[in-house]
Order: structure tokens, then C-alpha cells, then sequence
């Protein structure tokens, strides 16, 4: 078992988002995978990204900016998405749930990594 790192599209939206935490592993353009010593985006060339966990990404979101995204089973072995914003009140705090499904319902994931991956992706591009 081990920890699921983050896609090299997630990396990027981290740095442009301002994720500047110690990771082990980057990631360059091109998608090649590398570990090194413990760097931030600050310290990296522009083409190379941190590439932190997807736990680690998630709790970033959940303590700097203040969003909590969390996976929920549903039935037959599949995942949906859910979400919360810590920075509104408390009766506006499913906002970014609301804008993210509008329209569309929950989309169902086949794995946990993977619905994981599609929330810290949203999460990202909304804030």
C-alpha cells in the first residue's frame, strides 16, 4: 500500500494556487517523476512542480485555504465528492458543492485516489 501522489495537472494548479509546502517528489512538463531533496515550488524551475501526496494536498486546502474536501461511498463500491468552505458562513459553506454539481448531479467515481484527484482539481480552480 502506498500514497497516492498527485497528477502533474493537480501539481500545477497547486503551484499557481500558491502550494509552497517541503515535498520529496516533483514532476516536470514532460510528466517525469523524480525525488530529491525536500524543495518548495519557490526553490524549483519554472517547468518543475512539487508533487506533494494527495493527502497532503488535501489537508493544504483544508488548513491554508480553508476548504475541506471529502470523499463519500455510495453504493456498489463508487465515490462521490463533497464539500466545504470554512471561509463563508455557515448556511453558504456548501457553495462550491452547489457550483461544482450545478446541473450535472454527482459524478461517481470508480476508486477513492480517483474522486480524491477530481476534488482537489475543483477545489483548486474555484479558489
Amino acid at each position: 500500500m502506498t500514497e497516492e501522489l498527485v497528477t502533474l495537472k493537480t501539481a500545477k494548479i497547486l503551484k499557481e494556487k500558491g502550494f509552497n509546502e517541503f515535498c520529496k517528489d516533483i514532476i516536470n512538463d514532460n510528466g517525469k517523476l523524480m525525488e530529491t531533496v525536500y524543495r518548495t515550488n519557490n526553490d524549483l524551475p519554472k517547468s518543475f512542480y512539487s508533487c506533494p501526496t494527495q493527502s497532503i494536498a488535501q489537508k493544504w486546502l483544508r488548513e491554508i485555504r480553508g476548504v475541506y474536501v471529502y470523499v463519500e461511498p455510495v453504493i456498489g463500491k463508487r465515490w462521490k465528492l463533497s464539500f466545504c468552505d470554512f471561509n463563508v458562513p455557515t448556511e453558504e459553506s456548501d457553495w462550491m458543492e452547489n457550483e461544482i454539481n450545478k446541473g450535472n448531479g454527482y459524478k461517481v467515481y470508480v476508486t477513492y485516489e480517483e474522486a480524491l484527484e477530481a476534488g482537489i482539481q475543483e477545489a483548486l480552480m474555484l479558489i
